[in-house]
């Protein structure tokens, strides 16, 4: 099934009667407007007189077609769940997204400021989308969306560890997730992980410290950075673990440890001073890599922080999304999530030149999307 396929099959929530445009109209609209710069009700409307005719032609409609207004796009990203276009992300991702053996692949969560009720209270709720993206190549493969109120992050994961059943790939994530079960998950599905380790899992952080302090150093790897003022040095070093040594730790292999230290920037703007640092961090991992290896991986793993989280906040503005009123914050963030991995599709470095690259592009990102574009034979759709 495509994503055409899987948007058609979606059950219409909304009463019969008054019933103007098909929802998978509606969802595509949605999809490729916001994809190519229209965020938003109104520019949405925009879109469709902009490219009546490519749309026309795309989807086979009658040239007679009224396309919805700016209060049906409101009524339909308010009131879809958002576990929807959560499906049908993944649907369209398994299709267009490959996954090669050996990849790194970083797992993590990231709430939705906006989508925040209850205030900071026990009863307080927000939705949460926990990704799985690419080390190497910026995209999110799977993602799943929760609920803070009735599941938790831990849960999801397991629940994504297992999508990445048999694919043989290496799965990085922070200490939240260093779970016995998870990590048992990892190794039973055929691949390998590098988690962190810190004091949720005291017994582990403690025998951790022990193990580091009675053997040797297996390998080590020293890097100097110096960055925007600022200098680090990393000294990673790999520990051997004996199979006894962690019997409840699935396929633990080895333990490593980071060093940092130099000096970085402390206080605002205005009063900023170098002061000096320095910190140790200790990871478990199932692989036998050298030092440089475990090093570059490590470091790897906060691309999901740098090149997924914090461009949905900063340059898409997620977190203060304006659109708001039922499930409208989740739906963008949802759409947004397409936008990304069709960015780093595109091959451009950085979110903002791919955003002027396609922003307007629909037979290009009709391609992408749907596999097939206006210029081409249009795919019939049974209304």
């Amino acid at each position: 099934m495509n994503l055409i396929e899987a948007i058609k099959a979606v059950p219409d929530h909304r009463h019969p009667r008054g019933i103007r445009h098909p929802l998978w109209l509606i969802l595509t609209i949605i999809l490729l407007g916001g994809c190519t710069g229209y965020w938003g009700y109104k520019p949405l409307v925009e879109f469709t007189k902009n490219h009546r005719e490519p749309l026309l032609k795309l989807f086979d409609l009658p040239a007679d077609t009224r396309f919805p207004s700016d209060s049906t796009f409101r009524n339909i990203i308010q009131s879809l769940d958002f576990e929807i276009l959560a499906v049908l992300f993944n649907i369209w991702s398994k299709q267009e997204l490959p996954i090669t053996i050996g990849e790194l692949m970083a797992i993590d969560g990231k709430s939705i400021k906006s989508t925040r009720v209850g205030g900071n209270d026990s009863y307080q709720n927000f939705v949460s989308i926990v990704s799985v993206y690419s080390h190497q190549q910026g995209w999110v493969v799977r993602h799943q969306a929760l609920e803070n109120k009735y599941q938790s992050e831990i849960e999801v994961v397991e629940a994504l560890v297992k999508e990445l059943w048999n694919m043989k790939v290496i799965i990085t994530m922070d200490a939240l997730h260093c779970q016995k079960k998870t990590i048992q998950s990892i190794i039973d599905g055929n691949n390998d992980y590098i988690v962190t380790i810190k004091k949720n899992q005291l017994t582990l952080f403690k025998t951790a410290q022990q193990l580091v302090s009675s053997v040797s150093v297996s390998d080590e790897h020293l890097e100097y950075e110096s960055l925007h003022g600022r200098t680090t040095t990393r000294l990673t070093q790999v520990y051997e673990v004996l199979p006894q040594s962690l019997p409840d730790w699935a396929g633990a292999k080895n333990i490593i440890v980071v060093t940092r230290s130099g000096t970085r920037w402390s206080g605002k703007k205005s009063h900023r001073q170098l002061i000096e640092f320095q910190e140790e961090h200790y990871y478990l991992s199932s692989l036998d890599w050298s030092a440089s290896q475990f090093s570059d991986a490590i470091r790897g793993h906060w691309l999901i922080e740098n090149r997924l989280h914090w461009v949905k906040d900063v340059t898409l503005n997620e977190d203060n999304c304006i659109h708001r009123g039922g499930n409208a914050p989740a739906n963008w963030a949802m759409v947004r999530q397409f936008l990304v991995s069709l960015a780093r599709m595109s091959g451009s470095y950085t979110l903002p030149q791919a955003l002027r690259l396609m922003a307007n592009q629909i037979d290009k990102l009709s391609e992408l999307l749907f596999g097939f574009s206006s210029s081409e034979k249009p795919v019939k759709l049974v209304t």
